[in-house]
């Protein structure tokens, strides 16, 4: 693969800025998407017999997957200028948004607590656990992709897991604006120093 250059000191806030702003846009898309699901199938639905109020059941189904196509496309549109056939890049993280949710769902908190005890696992720590499987599904995903232009690219799946894992140690939930704006902006600072070290050694050769 060939590494066309080093990327102008630019190149790191708009990364910060853009991931960032992916997760309050996806919160905007997901209204209107729900508003649209519902004129269809009213404000509630039913699942195996359960009635749900439709915009509570789906918001995790709607705005991971919308986080996940969103921010792979803004990377993308960064990193295609230095690295090049990155295509793959906003599959890879939409696909690890939504291996991250389907972890998340298939109650893996419950087997902690059936080995640990039920209070050893709290809403804090569940919430820490969700979001490093969050980090560690994105990192994974996209190290795929890296690790074939980097030879030290095993950091990126770090990287992520400690942006969102940092998350999960404070208060805030998806109600509350300024920890979805943190949302974003932890994993993308951490990624962006990551990318800093990887991108910034090498010269323009083959990878």
């Amino acid at each position: 693969m060939t590494f066309i250059g080093r990327p102008a000191w630019f190149f790191y806030p708009a990364w910060i800025i853009l991931t960032a702003l992916c997760v309050p846009v996806a919160l905007r898309l997901y209204f209107v998407i729900v508003q649209i699901v519902e004129s269809f199938v009213g404000d509630f639905i039913y699942v195996n017999g359960t009635r749900h109020i439709t915009a509570d059941y789906l918001f995790f189904y709607i705005f991971v997957a919308t986080a996940g196509i969103l921010t792979g496309l803004a990377q993308f549109v960064l990193l295609r200028i230095y690295l090049p056939r990155m295509g793959w890049w906003v599959l890879a993280t939409a696909g690890g948004w939504l291996l991250g949710l389907v972890l998340i769902l298939i109650n893996i908190f419950g087997a902690l607590a059936f080995l640990l005890g039920d209070e050893a696992i709290n809403t804090l720590w569940a919430k820490a656990l969700a979001l490093i499987l969050m980090g560690l599904s994105i990192g994974f995903g996209q190290w795929l992709l890296l690790r074939r232009r980097f030879p030290r690219a095993g950091w990126w799946i770090g990287a992520n897991v400690v942006g969102w894992g940092l998350l999960g140690l404070t208060a805030g939930d998806a109600t509350d604006g300024s920890w979805l704006l943190a949302l974003g902006l932890a994993p993308a600072c951490a990624t962006a120093a990551t990318l800093a070290v990887l991108m910034n050694p090498l010269r323009p050769a083959e990878i």
